[in-house]
């Protein structure tokens, strides 16, 4: 009992000073995957995509890489458009969760991220050409 009381006032500095805290933050809208199936390639376009999914979270466009042989020629263009390249929609929510504890000079930090992406691209005609999607979170839209 008496070595008990002999470091309680220790062991209260340390709980004092030590502390823990957890987060999470949420980015983006939910994406329904019940409505990805309504976007069909080849004849879906921008509004269609717009109308399903609203605004997209950013535009992206596809830069031209070249292709360069042996002898440093460019033997092709990825995407050697005669306009401009074609618009991407990206749609994203993502789940930020952050905690961290602390006790005199030790911390322990954890950080996770998880993202649900949808990627639409189009054609020069505004058609879409191909989609994708990636699933990480436990949203659903129902929530």
């Amino acid at each position: 009992m008496r070595i008990a009381l002999r470091f309680a006032p220790a062991l209260a500095l340390v709980l004092a000073i030590s502390a823990c805290a957890t987060g999470r933050q949420n980015t983006g809208r939910i994406i329904d995957t019940d409505r990805i199936p309504d976007i069909r390639v080849g004849s879906s376009n921008k509004a269609d995509v717009l109308r399903l999914f609203g605004p997209p979270t950013y535009y992206s466009r596809l830069p031209p890489v070249p292709l360069f042989g042996p002898a440093g020629e460019v033997l092709w263009w990825s995407g050697a458009y005669e306009e401009d390249p074609p618009d991407v929609f990206v749609y994203e929510y993502r789940q930020d969760s952050e905690r961290f504890f602390t006790v005199l000079l030790y911390t322990r930090f954890q950080r996770q991220v998880r993202s649900d992406v949808l990627v639409v691209f189009f054609d020069d005609d505004d058609v879409v050409s191909y989609v994708s999607f990636a699933k990480q979170t436990d949203a659903s839209a129902s929530q």
